[in-house]
């Protein structure tokens, strides 16, 4: 015993000797210096910078900038979204510049030791025991991030001393001079490698206002890449450099010094034409590797500061400094008299993007954004003529940034065709296509306005190379120079025949479209046709055939098909598939039979509700639940469905509900309450009801709901639910079946009792199933929250029923216990009274010795009826003092 005890406390030393360690081992102090750049003034210091930063993580993620600019964030950001946030923990506090402290220099860091622990930024940051903590400490005014970490030690103050930038020096960029002489505000990007600035004001990173000087400290010899983007609508942004020199130097931007630039678009012959319309703005992309917002850093589209200046012939113009300079066009319009002109859009969305270099000149200069370059393309298609009114031909291209927002993404090309000849069986097309990108001359075969439904048939396309310095401007091309996405060869035209599908229109109306499947060569083809927006067929009714069908003829290589018509993948497993063989024959008629689908039309309140199946149900639900104008319908009826064209037009039935003027009721509808057991058998459960936000009401004034107040469909069944709003009033839900006749619900005639509930003496705890009805199975008794509190309802006279299962957890064992019971009883007027869910079947305990003995009064069978006297089995008991008893007579 004694060894055991010793052994106790030499364990208990060890622990405690280790927990000093511990606690030793991250309890330093953290003491911080960063020396400021030499020979530059504190007071110069608190004006461009003032106060620093410091930022701890638990993570050295943040040491890369480049997630920052993949992400478009500016640098002073705790976090970026690399979708690692909720383990990446950040932490951060004020350094303050203090003057020379004997040194020659100023400082920013702390003097206090206990300013900051390391247990502190530990917690702060959530990071683990023994690892170390990571800080940067970041300003816009320095070119670079100040990283470093910590790692736990034995020493009790941890001391950071950064001397980087004590041979920084410093750059101030001047707020620009416009034309006349006078400051202009603007803003300023003081690296174009972390800076970004997107329509407006809606993202800007690691940008600043230039309205009064700002400070960048970098390092002798760096450069400096800078970005000035004035607030104006005649002055265009200015991208330039500086390299960093042994004092300090002072950046200006002079507009006065800006050229009027006037802006063309070149034509075909190679003359300058106007551009009178459209959007002309100034840019500057230079995009970064990964970006995952927008184009990362180094892209200023300025594209809600647009030029308003206009030269003498109507052009846009704009004023420039010399150098090189990228202007965007969006949308523009060209006066021009050149027949094969073709806008040489170069982005997306209907835009051009031109680099121009701007001279030095007192003189206004012209300069061209782009120009017109169209490649003339005949095309010799074999055995096509009986197609020449269908095919035609597009032209497209694909583009990266900053030409697109995401990658290889397609972009229109124009295309104009200029002349089509038949010539024996083949047909000859001559095409201009804008060749300034590198464009792809796409074949695709289309029915006109003479067939019902336009559809997409096959697409193939050829690539032109076309390429900044090929000469060739002329092309000619067969039909074996065009292939589809998959670098498929098709049958030639010989082996095309048309194939017409008959849909019904409301088919496509609904969003689906044909799925085609089919082989051929060794191949597969998927060709997705859709409808065409010009149809706006709508049913006939009335008509023999109400239901309008679409066409679509789509031209296929002979071979096996597969097709069917479908919205998502689970319609193309359950709707119904059609093969067919097409072989060389004459057009071939696919049609969607009536026993393929079946349509419904519901009449509801003067509106047509249109619902469209692939298959044919047995039955289709129809729902409508709606409080207008002092006005409730309800509608809840199964519909069945035959083959094609169904219709049913729903009909109303009033429910009026009368009371006296005693109370004031709430009343809406409700659907019937349904349940299904865990052995599939269904069940009613009312074990509580809430009050919906849809309700009318009735007030204490009032008899009777007006007319068409409550409206119930005649196929439908609904729960009328009315409540009183008292603090023990249950809700009364009225089962109303489907029937055409008008009916009357009676409420609320007579008075309340208060009627108290026990569950084995005490209070009821709780229903797993509940179904109370006051004198007949279609009124339900719904308590509400109260009655699980206090177990009391206020109740209207007359014969009552409840059955269910008391349910709840015994707090002794933890075990769910439940208990079916059944009862019948009446309540009378002014006569309050305790019902015992389930009694004690023992005979009526003796009163008190005290008062006088109560007296049976009226004696009842368990179903409720009214008996003269006692009978075998269990016999309810209605004493003379109120109270109720339960007798089991043998």
């Amino acid at each position: 015993m004694k060894l055991t005890k010793h052994l106790r406390r030499v364990l208990a030393a060890t622990l405690f000797g280790l927990g000093c360690h511990t606690a030793a081992l991250h309890a330093q102090n953290i003491m911080l210096r960063l020396d400021a750049p030499q020979g530059i003034d504190a007071q110069t210091l608190a004006a461009d910078i003032g106060t620093l930063k410091i930022t701890f993580s638990n993570s050295k993620d943040f040491f890369d900038t480049s997630r920052y600019a993949a992400n478009t964030l500016d640098f002073g950001s705790d976090y970026y979204n690399n979708g690692k946030d909720s383990y990446h923990h950040y932490f951060s506090r004020e350094l303050t510049l203090n003057a020379d402290d004997g040194s020659g220099n100023a400082w920013w860091g702390n003097q206090n030791k206990t300013w900051l622990k390391f247990e502190t930024v530990r917690r702060q940051v959530s990071g683990r025991a023994g690892q170390p903590i990571y800080y940067r400490i970041y300003s816009p005014h320095f070119s670079r991030i100040i990283t470093g970490q910590i790692d736990p030690t034995d020493a009790e103050e941890v001391t950071l001393h950064h001397t980087e930038l004590v041979q920084a020096r410093r750059v101030a960029f001047m707020p620009p001079v416009g034309r006349d002489g006078n400051a202009v505000p603007a803003i300023l990007a003081p690296d174009l490698r972390t800076g970004a600035y997107f329509n407006g004001t809606t993202t800007r990173v690691n940008m600043h206002d230039l309205t009064e000087p700002f400070a960048r400290y970098a390092y002798k010899g760096d450069t400096l890449r800078y970005l000035v983007a004035p607030n104006s609508d005649e002055l265009a942004l200015h991208a330039d450099s500086i390299v960093v020199t042994d004092t300090t130097t002072c950046v200006t931007t002079d507009y006065r010094k800006a050229v009027e630039c006037h802006f063309y678009i070149t034509d075909s012959q190679g003359r300058l034409c106007p551009v009178t319309n459209g959007q002309l703005a100034s840019v500057y992309y230079k995009l970064q590797p990964g970006a995952k917002r927008g184009r990362g850093y180094c892209g200023y589209n300025f594209g809600g500061n647009m030029f308003k200046l206009t030269a003498p012939d109507g052009t846009h113009a704009a004023y420039a400094l010399p150098g090189r300079q990228t202007f965007q066009l969006k949308w523009p319009t060209v006066q021009t008299d050149d027949p094969d002109f073709l806008m040489p859009c170069n982005a997306a969305q209907g835009y051009i993007l031109g680099e121009v270099t701007i001279p030095a000149s007192t003189e206004p200069v012209s300069l061209s954004i782009a120009q017109s370059k169209p490649l003339r393309v005949t095309t010799t298609l074999a055995d096509a003529a009986p197609y020449a009114d269908h095919l035609q031909f597009s032209a497209h291209t694909y583009v990266n940034p900053p030409y697109s927002w995401a990658e290889n993404e397609k972009m229109t090309v124009l295309c104009k065709e200029v002349n089509r000849q038949i010539k024996g069986n083949d047909l000859v097309v001559t095409t201009l296509v804008e060749g300034s990108t590198y464009p792809y001359l796409a074949l695709n075969a289309q029915y006109g306005a003479q067939s019902d439904t336009i559809a997409s048939v096959f697409s193939k396309q050829c690539c032109l190379y076309s390429y900044p310095g090929d000469p060739r401007t002329e092309f000619s091309l067969t039909y074996n120079n065009f292939y589809d996405g998959n670098f498929n060869t098709l049958p030639a035209f010989s082996q095309l025949h048309p194939v017409k599908f008959v849909v019904p229109c409301h088919q496509f109306q609904t969003g689906r479209m044909l799925n085609l499947f089919g082989t051929y060569n060794q191949g597969y083809i998927s060709d997705l046709p859709s409808h065409h927006n010009g149809c706006a067929k709508q049913l006939q009714p009335g008509s023999a055939d109400p239901i309008p069908y679409d066409t679509i003829t789509i031209i296929l290589p002979e071979g096996e098909y597969d097709w069917v018509m479908q919205k998502d993948l689970d319609e193309y497993n359950s709707a119904p598939h059609h093969a067919f063989t097409l072989a060389n024959t004459d057009t071939l008629v696919q049609r969607l039979q009536p026993t393929d689908f079946a349509l419904l039309r519901v009449n509801c309140l003067g509106v047509d509700s249109i619902y469209v199946y692939n298959n044919v149900p047995k039955y289709q639900w129809y729902s409508l639940s709606k409080l207008t104008k002092g006005r409730m319908y309800y509608a809840d009826e199964a519909i069945p469905l035959n083959p094609g064209y169904n219709e049913r037009t729903i009909t109303w039935r009033e429910a009026k509900l009368q009371k006296d003027t005693l109370y004031s009721l709430s009343y809406w509808l409700e659907d019937p309450v349904i349940w299904l057991d865990e052995d599939f058998s269904f069940y009613t459960s009312y074990t509580i009801f809430s009050r919906p936000n849809n309700y009318l009401r009735l007030e204490k004034l009032e008899t009777a709901t007006p007319d068409s107040a409550i409206c119930i469909s005649t196929g439908s069944k609904a729960n009328l639910a009315v409540w009183s709003g008292g603090t023990f009033a249950p809700a009364r839900f009225f089962t109303i079946s489907p029937s055409e006749a008008d009916t009357t619900v009676t409420v609320y005639t007579q008075k309340t009792v208060r009627v108290n509930f026990s569950y084995k003496g005490g209070r009821v705890p709780g229903f797993e199933r509940l179904n109370m009805c006051y004198g007949n199975e279609q009124t339900h008794i719904v308590p509400n929250s109260n009655f699980y509190r206090r177990s009391r309802m206020d109740l209207e006279p007359g014969h009552y029923t409840m059955s269910g299962v008391v349910a709840y957890e015994d707090d002794a064992t933890g075990e769910y216990v439940t208990t079916p019971f059944s009862i019948a009883f009446d309540i009378e007027a002014n006569t309050p009274t305790t019902i015992e869910l389930c009694p004690d079947p023992t005979a009526i305990a003796a009163a008190p010795a005290d008062s006088a003995p109560a007296k049976a009064a009226a004696c009842y069978a368990p179903d409720g009826r009214r008996i003269s006297t006692s009978q075998p089995g269990l016999n309810i008991i209605k004493m003379t003092d109120g109270s109720v008893r339960k007798v089991i007579v043998k």
